[in-house]
């Protein structure tokens, strides 16, 4: 998965199918400091509407499917588990391991992730506070 589509499944998470093209491009802009052109993030969402993640009526907010709601749910534990790993061994800051975190989460595989949740006897939350989903649920498990 590339990094804008992981951004743009975050986004629609999190704002509970309310996105829209435009609001995407502004908390990109505002994550990465970065403007991403409309046609860009259109082309991410359709690759994510060919995978089954999205469901996309043009012109209408967009709604992640049951898919898709998994899929961001399982990276955003990712990223927390790592958050905490960068906090816990590397000493970081909650702020900086959650920033270091998000731009690499995506390289490891859902057996690494796990074997940090292990090691840290399943925790509940990343240093930052937020939430993380239980290893039950995890969408790595159901792609098998």
């Amino acid at each position: 998965m590339l990094d804008i589509d992981y951004q743009i499944l975050k986004i629609i998470y999190r704002t509970n199918g309310n996105a829209r093209l435009k609001h995407i491009q502004d908390e990109i802009k505002t994550v990465k400091g970065i403007k991403i052109p409309l046609s860009t993030i259109n082309s991410c969402i359709e690759r994510l509407e060919k995978k089954k993640y999205v469901d996309w009526i043009r012109y209408s907010p967009l709604k992640l499917t049951e898919r898709g709601t998994d899929l961001a749910k399982e990276l955003i534990r990712h990223a927390r588990l790592l958050e905490l790993l960068l906090y816990n061994e590397l000493e970081l800051s909650a702020e900086e391991a959650h920033t270091e975190s998000e731009k690499f989460n995506l390289l490891f595989s859902c057996e690494t992730i796990n074997r940090i949740c292990e090691k840290y006897s399943h925790p509940e939350e990343c240093p930052c506070g937020e939430e993380i989903s239980n290893s039950s649920d995890c969408f790595c498990e159901k792609k098998v």
